[in-house]
């Protein structure tokens, strides 16, 4: 989905259909249903970029990441820093 407010990847710029920007406001997901972003995250969609993480995540894993995309818009700016503050590489 690319990286905050940096341009898109190589990887990217050759899906079709692009991927959203995710947690920005007015891009992304936020008006999907939870129930919908838990199914697209769970199963991937076919003949697209996205994979399905259902052999890398747990159930609850899934609902975590599929409420914080729902909310993306409505994150308060700490949390926005944590999300944007890289980690380092072990």
């Amino acid at each position: 989905h690319g990286l905050f407010n940096e341009q898109s990847s190589f990887i990217a710029q050759g899906l079709f259909p692009k991927p959203p920007q995710l947690l920005q406001p007015d891009h992304g997901v936020t008006d999907d249903p939870v129930g919908e972003i838990y199914w697209k995250v769970k199963n991937g969609i076919r003949l697209t970029g996205m994979p399905g993480f259902v052999d890398h995540l747990s159930d609850t894993e899934i609902w975590q990441v599929s409420q914080l995309l729902v909310n993306a818009d409505q994150l308060s700016p700490n949390v926005q820093q944590v999300i944007r503050t890289p980690t380092p590489a072990h």
